[in-house]
This record gives structure tokens, C-alpha cells and sequence, in this order.
């Protein structure tokens, strides 16, 4: 795990590095409304993927990993036919974004090329993942979210005509179509003659759209909780206050994003696989090094944090943004609590509760709802840092109680058996 760890996260810290020196870039150089605008069309082609996607994925990777590898190759070209056939569907339904004033109609061409771009690669992405090929699916990553930006940056530093956003999109899109050029290429490699000979499985298909459905239900939720804060911040409060948000939570977002590609995307495959063949020792195991990998990056990295968000600030040289500071750390906060919330998360997914999944994230969004509508009129960047914190508490909260109950012992969803029992338990049964 060593090795393909350090990869990992030699690979997402150059990822991460090149977002971050495009935040700084858009945030040194253009308005606050134009960073705003920003935001808004990264979150919404964030919350549109999934409308893509109806989060087949986790059915098929629960389908995927139980098979053999020649089996494999028809369960993945039929999940390329099912997001074909939602394509058809769901792309002109998302004219509403621009009917509804979200995104200026200046702006549509841009969102539907990122958009359908950015869908292609994340399922791939997410295939390699499932394979256990986690550095393949960084290194699309990267070329997908970080090779790209340095080029960008490095044009508007040197240009003053180049800082606009369509400069910026530009490049985006030049970097993830690379990224899928290098998946299929990785993907070229599976045994694809075992599909050839197999017929499409329409009625997988359908079964697993009930599977994922409800999935696609908690997503959705799960992404309100994380994004609903922009939306309402822009309709009473303007653009301007969205990008000094949007600011704050790209910095805050990186303790996330980093720990889940160095720790937890390497690891929740084996875990599921694990639990599967009902592996218990090693499903334990696993799980206890995901914890401590996540507790301790989360530690390190929020420190970090904490001592360079004032230079960053600085560097930046927008007063508006230094005005508003307190926001960052509310923002951490809510950070922390989700890194720590995917450890009861997939306790709960590999254990196919999924029911409380949904359950946690539903209640989370509608927490998430109410209380921006109540604290962002009267308080704008601190009301919806606080709302967003407020509704990742509860979901967390949620997960963690239902996995730990019935449980002898603390933590006892992380090194359980299915039946209750901690882990001295199981040696005891086992000897």
C-alpha cells in the first residue's frame, strides 16, 4: 500500500496544487462576481454529473468486483449504452439552468462540452478505481484536473487578454478530453472479447437502475448538503459573496479531496471485496488502517491550513476577501466532519445497509434547506458556512449511530462481524 500510496498522492498533490494556483489566479486577477460565476458553474456541473450518471456506478461496481475478470468487460459496456441512453434524456432537461438564471445563456455551450467531458471521464475514473488500478485512475485525474491548469495559469500571468473565464474553461476542456484519451487507453487492455460474445443484458440494466435509484436519491442529497449554501447565497446576496465562498471552500476542500485519493480510494474497494467473501479479518483490518489514515491526514492537513490561509490571503491582495476570514474556519469544520463521516459511510455501504445511507443524507439536505433559508438572509457567508456545517453534523451523526448500534463495543462498526461481535469475538470463535 506504501508505494501505491506516495504515487497517489504525488499525483493528487499535483492535481490539487494546479486547482489551487488557478483559484489564486481567478481570485487575484478578475472581480469577485466573475470568481462567483466561477463557483456556480463548477457546482452545477458537479450536481448535473450525477443526473448523468443516476449513480449506476455503485450498482455496477458491487457487480463488477463479484465477477471473475473476463466477466467484467460486459458490465462495463453495458453501463456505456445505459449513460447513452440518459444522455438522450437528461441534457436538454438541463436547459432549466439556464431558463431558471443560474448560469447566464452566454455561458451554455461552455457547460454542455465540460459537462458531457467531465461525465465521460469520471466513469472512467471510477471503472479503473473499481479495478484496483488506483494510480491509473490518479493519473487520469490529474490530466483531467491538474496538467491543465498550470498551462492556464501560467497564459493568464503572462497575458492580461487571457484573463477571462472562457480562457480558463478553455483549457479545462483540453485537459479532460487528454484524460480520456489515456482511460480508454488503459481500459483497451481489459478482455474485451468476452463482450463481444455476450449480448446486452436489458434487464440487468433495468434491475440495476431500481438498485441505484435509491443511491441516486442520497447523492443528490449528499451534494445539496456540500453546494445548496451557493445557491441561496446568490439569490440574497449576489455573485460577489459567492466567489469569496467559493474561495474559501476551494482552499478548505483540498483536506478532503487529498485524503480520500491518498487513504480512502485505495482502500474501499479492497473493503467491500473483503466484506464480500466475508473476510472479516481482513475486512477489519482494512477498515482500521482507513481510519487512522484518515484521522491522521485530517489532522496534518488542517493544520496546515490554519498556518498558510494568511499568506494566501496576502498573496492574493483582495481586502474583501480578508474581511470575511472567520468563514474559513467555520468551513474547516464542516471539512473535517465529512472526511470523518466517509469512515461510518462505507462501514454502512459494504455492509449493503443502504437504506441508512439514504436515510442520513435526505435528513441532512432537508436540515441543510432550512437552515440556509433561515441564516443566510440575516447573516449571508457566515449563515451558510454555518448551515452547510449544521447538516453535515446531522448526516454524520445519522451514519454513525445507526453503525454503531447494537454494537458491545466503541467504534465497533469498523472491526465488527456482521453479527455483533467485536474482533476478540471472532478470534475466540475462530480458535
Amino acid at each position: 500500500m506504501l508505494k501505491t500510496g506516495l504515487a497517489n498522492i504525488f499525483l493528487r498533490a499535483l492535481t490539487l496544487a494546479g486547482k489551487f494556483l488557478v483559484l489564486l489566479s481567478i481570485a487575484h486577477y478578475l472581480p469577485p462576481e466573475q470568481v462567483g460565476v466561477w463557483g456556480l458553474m463548477n457546482v452545477t456541473i458537479t450536481i448535473s454529473l450525477y443526473f448523468l450518471g443516476l449513480d449506476f456506478y455503485i450498482f455496477n461496481t458491487r457487480e463488477i468486483l463479484a465477477q471473475e475478470e473476463p466477466q467484467r468487460t460486459p458490465l462495463i459496456r453495458d453501463q456505456i449504452i445505459f449513460h447513452g441512453l440518459v444522455y438522450i434524456v437528461v441534457l436538454p432537461l438541463l436547459l432549466t439552468v439556464f431558463v431558471a438564471g443560474v448560469i447566464s445563456w452566454k455561458y451554455a455551450v461552455w457547460f454542455y462540452l465540460l459537462l458531457v467531458l467531465e461525465h465521460l471521464s469520471q466513469e472512467a475514473t471510477r471503472v479503473l478505481i473499481t479495478l484496483s488500478r488506483p494510480t491509473m485512475a490518479n493519473l487520469v485525474l490529474f490530466l483531467r484536473g491538474g496538467a491543465w491548469t498550470y498551462a492556464v495559469v501560467g497564459i493568464i500571468h503572462a497575458s492580461g487578454d487571457a484573463r477571462r473565464l472562457p480562457v480558463i474553461w478553455m483549457g479545462w476542456a483540453i485537459g479532460v478530453t487528454l484524460s480520456i484519451v489515456v482511460a480508454a487507453a488503459a481500459l483497451r487492455r481489459l478482455p474485451w472479447g468476452e463482450s463481444r460474445r455476450v449480448g446486452i443484458n436489458w434487464t440487468w440494466m433495468r434491475r440495476g437502475v431500481t438498485v441505484a435509484l435509491p443511491f441516486f436519491l442520497a447523492t443528490l442529497s449528499f451534494e445539496g448538503i456540500q453546494y445548496v449554501d451557493r445557491y441561496f447565497l446568490q439569490h440574497f446576496r449576489g455573485d460577489a459573496m459567492v466567489g469569496i465562498y467559493t474561495f474559501y471552500t476551494g482552499i478548505a476542500n483540498v483536506i478532503q479531496t487529498f485524503t480520500f485519493s491518498g487513504v480512502i480510494m485505495i482502500l474501499y474497494p479492497q473493503i467491500i471485496a473483503a466484506y464480500q467473501r466475508s473476510d472479516f479479518p481482513l475486512y477489519r483490518r482494512l477498515m482500521k488502517k482507513m481510519a487512522l489514515g484518515t484521522v491522521g491526514s485530517l489532522v496534518i492537513l488542517t493544520a496546515l491550513a490554519l498556518i498558510l490561509i494568511k499568506p494566501v490571503l496576502h498573496l492574493i491582495d483582495r481586502p474583501l476577501y480578508a474581511e470575511h476570514m472567520s468563514v474559513f474556519y467555520i468551513i474547516l469544520f464542516s471539512v473535517g466532519l465529512m472526511t470523518l463521516s466517509y469512515l461510518p459511510h462505507y462501514a454502512l455501504y459494504a455492509k449493503r445497509r443502504d437504506s441508512a445511507i439514504i436515510a442520513a443524507t435526505v435528513t441532512g439536505l432537508g436540515f441543510a434547506l432550512a437552515a440556509n433559508a433561515v441564516l443566510v438572509p440575516r447573516f449571508g457567508l457566515p449563515g451558510a458556512a454555518a448551515a452547510t456545517a449544521g447538516a453535515i453534523a446531522v448526516m454524520a451523526l445519522i451514519k454513525t449511530g445507526t453503525a454503531l448500534k447494537g454494537s458491545r463495543t466503541k467504534m465497533a462498526f469498523l472491526f465488527e462481524d456482521p453479527d455483533g461481535g467485536d474482533s476478540r469475538d471472532s478470534k475466540q470463535g475462530a480458535a
